[in-house]
C-alpha cells in the first residue's frame, strides 16, 4: 500500500514536470518565436521592397557655334545713259530687271550692302550723270526688291546735290526700307550695329573726299554730317566699336581711279584700321576690281578687298570718257559673301569663309534702246540654258576670268 502511494506520488510529480516544461517552452516561444517559424521565414523569401525612382539629371546641351553672313555689292555710277534704260513711260522708272538676277545671293544672306555714288531728290527734272549725279529714288526700290538692306552713301558724289540734297538722299533711301551709312545728323551714332542671329556686326563708312564740295561747308557741318577720312577720328572711332559689337565691317571709298593694284597709302591704313579693331574691309572708287587679301592680326585673319569695281555704270567698251584704254575693265565687278562664325562658349567670333562671286554688267540694245543687266558668275560655264546670248556669255566668262585672278576665296582652317 505504501510502495502504491509512493508510485502514485512519483506519477504525479512527473506530470507536473511535463506541464510545467510545456509552459515553459510555449512562453519561451511567445516571446522569441520558434525554432521551425524562425527557419521558414528564413527560408522563405523576402517580397523586394519597390525601387525609388531617382530622376537623372538631364545633361544641359553645348550650346551650338552660330553663324551670320553678309553680301557686298561695288558702286553704283548712274550716268544719264543708264538711269534712261529704266524709263517705262512719261516720268516712270523700274531699275528692279537691271538687279534682279542677283537675288539668290543677297536676299538670303543675313545682311546684304551696297555702295551709291550719287544724290538721289524727288526733283523729277533734274536727273543727271557725270560730273554731278543725280538718279531718281525709284532705284532704291529695286534694291530692297532684290534683298538688300543698306546704302552706302559715304564717296565722292554724296554732296553733287549739296547737303539738302544729300539729306534728301538719305530720307528716299529710308522710305524705301532700307538703311543708310554715310549721312549723318549730328545727333545719331557715326555706326550702325546689326544683331545678326546673336553675332552683333558693326557697320561704318568713310571716304577721302566729297569732289572739294565739302569745302562749302562749315567745319562743324563736315564733323557732324560726313565721314571724311581722319585717321585719328578713325582709330577712336574704331576703337570703341570693340566693346559694342563682335565684328566690325569698315566700307572704305579710296584709292586711285583704274589702277587694278591698291597704292601704299591703302594697303598702309588697311592694317591701321585692323590693328585698331576692323575685321573685313570693303574697298571703293577705284571703278575697276583691285585685289583681296586676308592679313593676320593677333592670331586671327581679317579680310580686305581693295576694290569691288563698278557694280553698275556706263562705262564701258562702246563708251565715250574716262578710262581711255581697258574700259572693258569697268564692267567688271563682284558680290562678297562673308561668313562670320561665332564660339558661344567663349564669345568669339571670326570670319568662317570668304567667297567672291563675279558679275559682269551687260548693256544690249532693246526698242531702239540701251538696256543694262548684272549678270551674276559663280563659275566658268554656269548658264547653259541659253538664257543670255552666246556673245554675252562668253564677255561674261572673260570678265570672270579677269575678277578671280585678283581675288582669293577663303576657308578658315
Amino acid at each position: 500500500m505504501n510502495i502504491n502511494r509512493k508510485n502514485a506520488i512519483i506519477v504525479v510529480a512527473v506530470i507536473l514536470t511535463m506541464i510545467l516544461g510545456v509552459f515553459a517552452v510555449s512562453f519561451y516561444n511567445s516571446l522569441h518565436g520558434s525554432p521551425e517559424k524562425a527557419e521558414k521565414e528564413s527560408l522563405s523569401p523576402s517580397p523586394s521592397a519597390t525601387p525609388s525612382i531617382v530622376p537623372t539629371p538631364e545633361s544641359t546641351p553645348e550650346p551650338e557655334p552660330v553663324t551670320a553672313t553678309i553680301v557686298s555689292a561695288g558702286d553704283c555710277v548712274l550716268h544719264k545713259l543708264f538711269q534712261e534704260s529704266a524709263l517705262i513711260g512719261d516720268d516712270k522708272y523700274d531699275f528692279y530687271p537691271i538687279f534682279e538676277a542677283i537675288k539668290p545671293y543677297t536676299e538670303p544672306a543675313s545682311y546684304s550692302l551696297i555702295s551709291f555714288e550719287s544724290a538721289s531728290t524727288n526733283k523729277r527734272n533734274d536727273y543727271t550723270g557725270y560730273p554731278l549725279f543725280n538718279c531718281p529714288p525709284e532705284i532704291f526700290d529695286a534694291f530692297k526688291k532684290v534683298g538688300l538692306d543698306m546704302v552706302n552713301n559715304s564717296n565722292n558724289h554724296q554732296l553733287d546735290r549739296k547737303l539738302s540734297g544729300m539729306f534728301e538722299t538719305r530720307d528716299n533711301i529710308q522710305k524705301a526700307g532700307l538703311e543708310v551709312a554715310g549721312i549723318y545728323d549730328g545727333e545719331e551714332p557715326r555706326y550702325l550695329i546689326k544683331d545678326l542671329n546673336g553675332i552683333k556686326v558693326a557697320i561704318m563708312a568713310y571716304t577721302y573726299s566729297c569732289n572739294m564740295n565739302e569745302l562749302a561747308l562749315t567745319e562743324e557741318q563736315r564733323y557732324n554730317h560726313l565721314s571724311l577720312i581722319d585717321e585719328e577720328r578713325m582709330k577712336k572711332e574704331i576703337t570703341e566699336m570693340e566693346e559694342k559689337a563682335d565684328v566690325t565691317v569698315i566700307a572704305m571709298h579710296w584709292g586711285v581711279e583704274y589702277t587694278q593694284k591698291p597704292n601704299d597709302s591703302q594697303k598702309r591704313l588697311a592694317r591701321d584700321m585692323i590693328s585698331w579693331g576692323a575685321d573685313v574691309i570693303l574697298g571703293s572708287h577705284p571703278h575697276v576690281v583691285q585685289p583681296s587679301e586676308i592679313i593676320s592680326h593677333e592670331g586671327e585673319d581679317k579680310y580686305v578687298i581693295y576694290s569691288m569695281g563698278n557694280f553698275v555704270s556706263n562705262q564701258r567698251r562702246g563708251a565715250s570718257g574716262y578710262p581711255k584704254t581697258h574700259k572693258e575693265l569697268c564692267e567688271d565687278s563682284m558680290l562678297v559673301h562673308i561668313e562670320f562664325l561665332k564660339d558661344p562658349k567663349t564669345g568669339k567670333t571670326v570670319i568662317q569663309k570668304v567667297d567672291h562671286i563675279p558679275t559682269w554688267l551687260w548693256r544690249y540694245s532693246e526698242n531702239n534702246r540701251y538696256k543694262f543687266k548684272v549678270i551674276p558668275v559663280p563659275e566658268l560655264d554656269y548658264y547653259k540654258n541659253g538664257e543670255y546670248p552666246e556673245e554675252a556669255l562668253y564677255e561674261a566668262y572673260e570678265s570672270y576670268k579677269r575678277t578671280m585672278s585678283l581675288v582669293t576665296d577663303y576657308v578658315r582652317e
